[in-house]
């Protein structure tokens, strides 16, 4: 009796663990399905708390899976999240994809776009920060940058990654500027398809190993840019639709020496908790107030 008493219990246990859960919901079972989505390459922090990143996620999800897309966790969700671990299927998922867009082939995006290095969430939904990583990776690739995610775009994210760079000791001449004086300059790999001015990606490159050391993951976002580049972010800020960008000819990215580092969550978080009690050390500073992403090399 004593050993049909414990199978009993152990079930009991078993079936409790993976109950109903919506957005709302707290406690051990919502940090196991986290720690479900994470395992299935999901975005979402293990905290228990069943909030709107983790609700969009397990919308994701379930729209990558073919399950009804409704956000709960219930028996068929809960089976697909216990089957062996693989990443959402990418055989046709490749249409031609834009900002606002959601859904599976948006998820299968976003792994591709992280598998090149770019630090995006896996959340199914094409905002403005996988917008940014697409343009960013289509520049890198000498594509078409227009932000649109369509057959080329779609060849070289399928393509294979890229080896890490090494550190940066030679370079590429180019024309950088300052003060609006072009003045030419030698621009070295900092990862990511970005340049920095060697100098500084020399730097970079140290502050990047030391601080993988210590489990931070940096990433350049935007290095050094082309009169071009500069010319189209600032036509985006004059229209309001983009950040913050000087003129064409003064920008510190022009000169090869600001690099704008992904800060997932900004000042709070532990990326700009590290870059700001070590990025001296390497000559950098945070010098545009509101923007924990810019750091000049001003050693």
């Amino acid at each position: 009796m004593p050993a049909i008493t414990a199978v009993r219990s152990t079930q009991t246990r078993s079936l409790s663990s993976t109950p109903t859960l919506r957005q709302g919901a707290r406690g051990p079972a919502v940090s196991q399905l986290q720690s479900k989505l994470k395992a299935k390459g999901f975005n979402v922090s293990v905290d228990g708390d069943f909030g709107p990143k983790t609700a969009a996620a397990v919308r994701a999800f379930q729209q990558s899976r073919g399950l009804s897309v409704d956000g709960v966790v219930g028996p068929n969700t809960w089976a697909k999240l216990n089957a062996a671990s693989a990443p959402p299927p990418s055989s046709g998922a490749t249409p031609t994809l834009r900002q606002g867009a959601r859904g599976a082939a948006v998820s299968n995006l976003q792994n591709r776009l992280r598998a090149h290095g770019y630090n995006v969430s896996v959340d199914g939904d094409f905002g403005p920060r996988t917008a940014a990583a697409v343009r960013s990776f289509q520049r890198a690739k000498g594509l078409g940058v227009d932000g649109v995610v369509g057959p080329n775009t779609w060849a070289r994210l399928n393509g294979t990654p890229g080896a890490a760079p090494p550190p940066a000791t030679g370079g590429a001449r180019v024309n950088g500027y300052i003060n609006g004086r072009a003045v030419p300059i030698t621009v070295s790999s900092v990862g990511n398809g970005k340049f920095l001015r060697t100098d500084a990606a020399n730097a970079f490159n140290r502050m990047r190993a030391d601080a993988a050391r210590a489990g931070i993951n940096l990433s350049v976002v935007s290095g050094f840019r082309t009169m071009a580049e500069q010319q189209y972010l600032y036509n985006l800020y004059l229209q309001g639709r983009g950040n913050l960008a000087a003129r064409p000819g003064y920008s510190n990215h022009q000169s090869g020496i600001s690099a704008d580092i992904s800060v997932p969550g900004g000042y709070g978080s532990s990326t700009y908790r590290w870059l700001q009690n070590n990025a001296r050390r390497y000559g950098f500073v945070n010098d545009v107030a509101g923007e924990p992403w810019h750091w000049t090399y001003r050693s």
